[in-house]
């Protein structure tokens, strides 16, 4: 078994590393005993899987970087309209997961955001469909990720909708900013490669799931 973890490539090493680190994180998270501790690592542990992902993109042009930052401060900026107007995606308020916060909402946000249109975008590109499509797809594989995440979002101190209900809106303002980012990268045609992006986006997304049915 150690012999086979040796010789596996890298990207593989990483989303074995995920697969098991996620998983201690929904037992973490989901015993009472160790859940505010563990809420207390979010933003490290959403920097970890981020920082991996990154660690294996291989083209660091210029233009690359650039759009990164860009996606980081569009998700960002959405995200603090959203928080201080409450016409983006509806009334809510952060809490403590996601670390600290400017203007009431956390740069974290931003981060996420870049890392999951990145991944879906590098999930998508490849398929034998118009970009279009690819676009729309992803917007709603964006859409479905929010719909498993949201009710365990608040469980878990990451934000808090006013009288805890999730509003249809928020679910159209995801699929509407994920139309803009992802069209952002396929305007800019980045060509990349990325074994551990799609993984870490389904690992995250079966993570917020299991812990969906477990806790709330």
């Amino acid at each position: 078994m150690i012999e086979k973890i040796k010789n596996m490539k890298r990207e593989k090493k990483i989303n074995l590393f995920l697969v098991i680190f996620f998983g201690v994180g929904i037992f973490g998270l989901g015993l009472e005993a160790t859940r505010d501790i563990f809420i207390g690592l979010m933003p490290f542990s959403l920097l970890l899987g981020m920082g991996l992902m990154f660690w294996v993109h291989k083209s660091w042009k210029p233009r690359h970087i650039g759009l990164f930052v860009l996606i980081a401060v569009l998700g960002f900026g959405v995200e603090l309209a959203g928080v201080l107007t409450g016409e983006v995606f509806g009334t809510y308020s952060y809490g403590r997961a996601l670390g600290f916060t400017l203007w009431g909402t956390p740069p974290m946000i931003g981060l996420n955001w870049l890392m999951l249109i990145y991944a879906v975008y590098a999930l998508l590109r490849k398929m034998p469909v118009h970009p279009v499509f690819q676009i729309l797809m992803g917007a709603g594989l964006m859409v479905a990720y929010d719909v498993v995440m949201e009710p365990v979002a608040m469980q878990l101190d990451m934000w808090d909708w006013a009288g805890g209900i999730i509003p249809l809106q928020n679910y159209i303002a995801w699929f509407v900013i994920s139309l803009v980012l992802l069209s952002i990268f396929h305007i800019a045609k980045l060509r990349y490669r990325n074994g551990v992006a799609p993984a870490l986006f389904f690992i995250q997304m079966g993570f917020f799931l299991v812990l969906h049915l477990w806790i709330t």
